[in-house]
């Protein structure tokens, strides 16, 4: 997370924000696990298993829009991963 979802103060190495005081904690959460699924899912594709792949893909995308999750679940959906 780069800033502050309330007041748009650039986010740090801290669960707080520095200048509004939010707690971001449970967004950090979130935005960790949304990476850690986007991990699996490439580790998945690399093992061949595409259909798990996306599901992995999906979960991320669901948890925390990224543009690479965006075209990694359009690419596994595409015949080119096939």
């Amino acid at each position: 997370m780069k800033r502050c979802p309330v007041c748009r103060a650039r986010v740090k190495d801290n669960s707080i924000c520095r200048r509004c005081g939010s707690d971001l904690i449970d967004l950090l959460v979130l935005e960790n696990q949304a990476e850690y699924m986007l991990v699996r899912a490439v580790q998945c594709l690399q093992k061949g298993d595409i259909t798990l792949s996306l599901r992995y893909s999906d979960h991320a995308n669901t948890l925390q829009r990224t543009e690479f999750g965006e075209l990694f679940s359009a690419f596994l959906r595409s015949p080119l991963s096939r």
